[in-house]
């Protein structure tokens, strides 16, 4: 039996999500098929994903899949859904609203800056222009891609016991996932911390010693 096409409905940011992930690759936050996007349903009815495996500097809006508010999509849907389908699901749900972007991306000094052993959150922390507009999460510790264990992780460092939700957290070994009212928005926030790990690794900022040995139990 031929597959189905899950053809997304309309959506008035899709064009912009598009956009955010061609500026991503070109940026080389990202390798040809990396990274992934989803946007809320204006009316509520779910979000729309980008596909698995598809060319991001290429992504146009028929190459998201529409995945309805109670998760479920068919198992022969084509295309399928990007293998982040339930970290984008989580977010989505938890953070839910009618105007909300979760971005995931791999900008590369801000994974160097991890993968050294910094704590995100404390190295922006003396960056006015990243902690006026952007707040900056807990990092994920280092779990596999598209892996159940990431998804609950990612859900638990946006809903922090004290204080308010972050934009961004940081994925060790991996990347970032931010969330924005717009694409563009998600987008900004990701630049910003980009920005701040490529200042800190060109002077030469050490990690502090208890995160880098921490970083290496994982």
């Amino acid at each position: 039996m031929k597959p189905q096409r899950n053809t997304p409905p309309e959506h008035p940011t899709l064009e912009q999500a598009c956009a955010v992930m061609r500026r991503a690759y070109k940026l080389g936050w990202i390798s040809t098929r990396d990274g992934n996007i989803s946007v809320a349903m204006t009316d509520g009815r779910g979000f729309l994903v980008s596909a698995s495996g598809v060319i991001k500097h290429a992504l146009v809006p028929t190459q998201f899949v529409y995945v309805p508010a109670d998760g479920t999509l068919a198992a022969d849907a084509y295309p399928q859904p990007s293998g982040e389908l339930e970290l984008h699901r989580r977010l989505q749900v938890r953070l839910g609203g009618r105007k909300l972007t979760v971005l995931h991306l791999h900008p590369t000094h801000t994974v160097a800056a991890l993968y050294a052993g910094h704590q995100l959150a404390e190295l922006s922390a003396g960056f006015p222009e990243v902690t006026r507009y952007t707040r900056v999460g807990q990092d994920v510790p280092a779990l596999p891609a598209t892996s159940l264990e990431l998804a609950e992780a990612c859900e638990a460092a946006f809903q922090p016991a004290l204080g308010p939700a972050p934009h961004i957290v940081g994925l060790d070994r991996h990347g970032v996932v931010a969330v924005g009212r717009t694409p563009w928005e998600a987008f900004e926030h990701v630049e910003r911390l980009e920005h701040i790990c490529r200042i800190a690794l060109t002077a030469g900022q050490p990690a502090t010693a208890v995160h880098s040995e921490q970083t290496r139990t994982y």
